[in-house]
């Protein structure tokens, strides 16, 4: 039987072993590189893209806008939603209307963080407008079939980072999250700028990389997100079973606080179907529901990629919804 040898030279000794002070130093170089990236994340957040520029930019918004509206004596119109809002909306052409026909002025701004939903909606008006007591007269809600219904978050890092308040988080919990690892990563992304921005820096970073890079994404996502949402239209096209409990939140806040909500089927180059639910919950809460989704007039031409009004079709949305305003008077 072959004598079994044991190389015990090779087995690491206490001499090789890192020592306890070592380990430290490790870990505090660790934490330390770990705190300077955040540090930088929080320094570079407002300035990674047009999107998180306007999100930092909601309290100067909403402040200015109520302290102009109380100044003047005039209603205050906040125009929410997304990026169909965005572009679609021309606010001083709005206001340009209504001075010339001498019908009710408004003071108006605009806030619609992209690719955003009702969920978003509803923590980002709690956290920006509720917390501050900053409610306007008038929240015009510019929105599209699958963007009022109950549905999972579309983008947890952003809500959580950005739109949700700390004393939100037990009804966060409790109703819209239903996993262990979307409240750890809400949590995370709330306190955190380096995760809850983490896709953006990354797109940051490759975009100064790469040459062009970030041109050539966003031309590509525009068109898959444009085909996207048409399809996701064309699907809600056919009635099914949707919830709108998120959409009752909203108006319950508002309700709440007096604030009227104008909710605007946007427009789109094919009729879309609103739910039924949907029209029964506004019309229930006395709330105003203005269809733009054919409006006289627009056609295909006015949408650049489809789905977002381009120019021609910002300014037919826009003397549309001079033409509401004046008829409602504020």
């Amino acid at each position: 039987m072959a004598d079994i040898h044991h190389d015990y030279d090779a087995l690491p000794t206490d001499k090789c072993a890192p020592s306890m002070r070592q380990e430290i130093r490790v870990v505090v170089a660790v934490v330390l590189f770990v705190i300077s990236m955040e540090i930088i994340a929080r320094i570079m957040a407002p300035n990674i893209d047009s999107d998180r520029e306007h999100i930092h930019m909601f309290p100067e918004i909403i402040a200015e806008s109520a302290k102009e509206a109380k100044r003047k004596e005039l209603p205050n119109v906040i125009f929410f939603g997304n990026s169909l809002m965005r572009a679609g909306l021309d606010e001083k052409l709005v206001s340009d209307c209504l001075r010339k026909t001498e019908r009710p002025r408004i003071v108006s701004a605009k806030i619609t963080p992209v690719g955003t939903a009702m969920l978003d909606w509803v923590y980002l008006y709690q956290r920006y407008f509720e917390n501050t007591n900053q409610h306007p007269e008038i929240l015009v809600v510019g929105f599209v079939a699958h963007h009022i219904h109950d549905q999972e978050p579309i983008k947890l890092r952003r809500l959580s980072r950005h739109f949700l308040a700390i004393n939100d988080f037990p009804e966060m919990w409790s109703r819209d999250l239903h996993d262990f690892h979307s409240i750890i990563q809400s949590t995370l992304c709330h306190f955190s700028a380096l995760e809850g921005d983490q896709p953006e820096h990354q797109l940051k970073i490759l975009s100064g990389v790469v040459s062009d890079y970030n041109k050539g994404l966003n031309t590509n996502n525009d068109i898959i997100r444009a085909a996207g949402q048409r399809s996701v239209l064309e699907s809600n096209m056919e009635t099914k079973e949707q919830t709108f409990s998120r959409m009752q939140r909203l108006i319950k806040i508002c309700k709440k606080h007096g604030v009227e909500i104008w909710f605007v089927p946007m427009p789109q180059p094919e009729k879309w179907n609103l739910h039924p639910d949907a029209v029964a919950l506004i019309e229930r809460n006395e709330m105003k529901l203005l269809d733009a989704r054919q409006i006289k007039g627009m056609t295909e031409d006015d949408f650049w990629d489809g789905y977002h009004l381009g120019e021609s079709g910002k300014k037919k949305f826009s003397h549309w919804m001079a033409e509401q305003i004046k008829n409602s008077k504020p």
